[in-house]
């Protein structure tokens, strides 16, 4: 019986963390030449400190958009990848990647306190 209200508790912990956390889909057709992912597809996710995620969720495998993202990458909090793993190479400039600025704009709206009014 103890067993079962663990489990219910945990769920009910787990539901209002994601609750507390918008993920939106973006894809390769709504941005164009823009796309830097060699996803067809990646979900965009800000957590409640603000650190900013890409998500595959064929994999469930998360890519650090922002340096908070990063820091818990790095420090194992979260299992992640490096961005660099899903980003492809800028056709009009040889050897750098493509700019994930739009993205991390974009995963930033998602962090927008909902509380205020």
């Amino acid at each position: 019986m103890n067993k079962k209200w663990v489990v219910v508790v945990l769920a009910m912990l787990a539901a209002q963390y994601a609750s507390a956390m918008e993920i939106i889909t973006l894809s390769k057709f709504q941005y164009g030449k823009r796309w830097a992912f060699t996803k067809e597809e990646v979900q965009l996710m800000c957590r409640p400190d603000h650190a900013l995620y890409a998500l595959n969720m064929s994999t469930f495998m998360q890519y650090p958009l922002n340096e908070k993202a990063e820091q818990q990458r790095k420090e194992g909090h979260v299992h992640a990848q490096p961005i660099g793993v899903i980003l492809l190479d800028d056709p009009d400039h040889p050897g750098q990647k493509m700019s994930i600025a739009p993205f991390v704009e974009r995963a930033q709206q998602l962090c927008v306190d909902k509380t205020t009014p």
